[in-house]
Order: structure tokens, then sequence, then C-alpha cells
């Protein structure tokens, strides 16, 4: 999956969040040399799992183990947060990372048994997406992004994916090169109509919005 306007040649920052991820070895994938990680919390628990060492330690830590903190805190930046705070630690890293000038984001560790953190952190690419940074959310089994305006490209080799109204009722979307294409079409928040379409094979699929935003999710 990516973007018509991707930002090349800028370091990215990889953000961990302490929901899960079961499958280390697809999430190793996801990671580029030179990538800038920022753990949140409890999230400092996957840092062996990856195989990375953090550049940014983030949170309130009511959720990361002690010991793994004393392991990690003076081999970087460690920046503890109040745990009364309107912002999730997850939220904070990022607007942190956004004010150090990072326009390239991979969210890890986001989704995971607590859907209100989960859809908390789905929203993060809203507020990304928002002020123009190029943002994915990976989980063991799917990538997700915001697609506008700028068209969102998915090559054939995924299972499925969908698109998913979540910042209110869009129009104008069309979907091309899937088995159910759209045109100029309108999507409403109650009724998910882009649920499970597929590339037709040989091809890359294409996914715009003309007024509003969806959020496109790859199963792969």
């Amino acid at each position: 999956m990516s973007r018509g306007a991707v930002l090349s040649g800028m370091r990215r920052c990889v953000v961990i969040s302490a929901g899960e991820i079961r499958d280390y070895a697809r999430a190793r994938d996801l990671l580029r040399e030179g990538d800038f990680f920022v753990f949140c919390d409890g999230g400092l628990a996957h840092a062996d799992g990856l195989c990375v060492k953090p550049d940014l330690i983030v949170g309130d830590f009511d959720s990361c183990n002690s010991d793994v903190l004393l392991n990690w805190q003076d081999c970087c930046e460690v920046i503890q947060l109040p745990r009364e705070k309107d912002d999730t630690d997850t939220l904070y890293a990022v607007k942190l990372a956004v004010e150090r000038g990072f326009d390239d984001f991979l969210l890890l560790g986001s989704m995971g048994a607590r859907f209100d953190h989960a859809f908390a952190n789905v929203s993060i690419l809203l507020y990304l997406d928002g002020l123009g940074k190029n943002a994915v959310l990976a989980d063991d089994y799917s990538t997700m992004q915001v697609a506008g305006k700028n068209p969102l490209y998915i090559d054939d080799g995924c299972s499925y994916f969908s698109v998913l109204t979540i910042a209110g009722n869009v129009s104008g979307v069309s979907i091309k090169n899937a088995k159910y294409p759209l045109e100029n079409a309108r999507l409403n928040s109650d009724f998910q109509l882009g649920v499970s379409n597929e590339v037709l094979p040989g091809h890359t699929a294409e996914v715009s919005v003309e007024h509003g935003r969806v959020l496109v999710v790859v199963v792969a």
C-alpha cells in the first residue's frame, strides 16, 4: 500500500505502543534502516522482539515493567509524563515527533485487547493525515492508512482490503481495479459498504475520496 505523494529521503518515526505484537517477524519486515524508534510506556516490552534499540522512551509508566525500563533508560532519552493528561502516551509521542520534524510514521503495537485504545490509535492516523504527514498503522494481520483526495494504491499481493468511514460520511469515493469498483460514490458511517474488497489479479487498486477521508485496511 502506498500513497501517491509519499515523502521520500526523510527518516521515518516508528512509534511502538503497548498493544499486541504476536508476529514479530512480520513487524520486523516493515522496519527500515535508519528508522527512529519511539517506545510508549509498556510498548518497551516489544524492543527485544523487534530487535531494535529505543531512540526515545515516552510514558507515564503505569504499564511498563520497571525492570524493562531500568534496562533501557540509560541508553536513550526518556520523557516521563503525568498520569493525568489529555493525550494518551502514544498521541503525545506522535505530537512530539511532529514537533521534531518527522513527516513519515509507522505505528506498531497499536491494536490489542482494549478497543478504546485501539480506536484512539487509529484516530491518530486522521490526526497525522490532517497535518499532511504520511502514516501507516500495522498489526499482525493488516496495514491501515487514511485516503482522501490523494489516491492510495494497493497491489494485488493482499488477501482483501476494506474502505471504512470513520470520520463521518464521505462522497466522491472511487475504487478502481477492484472486484467491487465504485465511481463517485457516497459512503455513510452507519453502513460500511466498503468491507472486504479484492484487488483484481495483475492490477493495482486505487482508492480516492473527493470529499472527506476514509480508512483503508489492507489484509495481508
